[in-house]
């Protein structure tokens, strides 16, 4: 049965019931609250995914998350951690329009009937659901990932491989040799991540460069959008 329909558990009861008093929320304000994100007026009503649904949110009116708009909390795991970037990075690459963690989750159930990767029942489902998007960024962007999964630096190199080869396609950079389309990749990514070269870069400055790109790559995907005026 898919979490989507599975009643909620007890413990997603007790911790909707405490947050509800963190929130100091009364009993009409609680079931209007319920019935806004569930359709439903009782916790016992609910489904995991809908039980889910008002954890996120009381977490949201209790402060609890420290999160930026559209982040979701819970994602901290390794398959929440690996889906979210991987996500970042469709955004990146001007394949994902919505990078927020809403629309990621909302990949993440498609993929699997099942809301966020807290409820996933073992690592075989997120594994499956990471490679759903490996899959896609792989057709729609021509990333080219490398063979050794757990090889994260070369992973990022990929992302801004394609990332660069999509900029060449769009004629937003013109590369100084067209037998090496690369090569102007590796100064881009020393003024951006001011290493020497970005065989150097470690994870954080790779990031910086797939942010620069991905916002040079946006721009570019938006100057293709044909005109509506006239």
């Amino acid at each position: 049965m898919k979490l989507s329909t599975r009643n909620s558990t007890s413990s997603m009861i007790a911790v909707i019931h405490t947050l509800k008093a963190k929130a100091g929320l009364d009993d009409d304000n609680y079931r209007a609250l319920l019935m806004q994100h569930t359709g439903r007026r009782s916790a016992r009503d609910l489904s995991v995914t809908q039980a889910g649904r008002v954890i996120d949110r009381l977490r949201e009116l209790t402060g609890e998350t420290g999160l930026a708009r559209g982040a979701v909390s819970g994602l901290d795991s390794a398959v929440g951690a690996k889906l979210r970037a991987l996500w970042i990075a469709g955004h990146d690459l001007g394949v994902v329009r919505d990078r927020s963690d809403r629309a990621m989750l909302g990949f993440l159930e498609r993929q699997t009937g099942v809301a966020h990767t807290r409820f996933l029942k073992d690592a075989g489902a997120g594994a499956s659901a990471i490679d759903g998007l490996r899959a896609w960024l792989a057709r729609a962007a021509k990333v080219d990932w490398p063979a050794d999964r757990r090889d994260v630096i070369a992973a990022k190199r990929a992302v801004l491989t394609a990332q660069w080869l999509r900029l060449i396609a769009l004629k937003s950079v013109h590369p100084v040799r067209s037998d090496q389309p690369l090569a102007d990749l590796d100064s881009y990514a020393f003024k951006v991540g001011g290493a020497n070269g970005w065989c150097y870069l470690d994870a954080p400055k790779l990031d910086e460069v797939q942010g620069a790109l991905g916002r040079k790559l946006r721009r570019a995907l938006e100057q293709q959008q044909p005109s509506t005026e006239g």
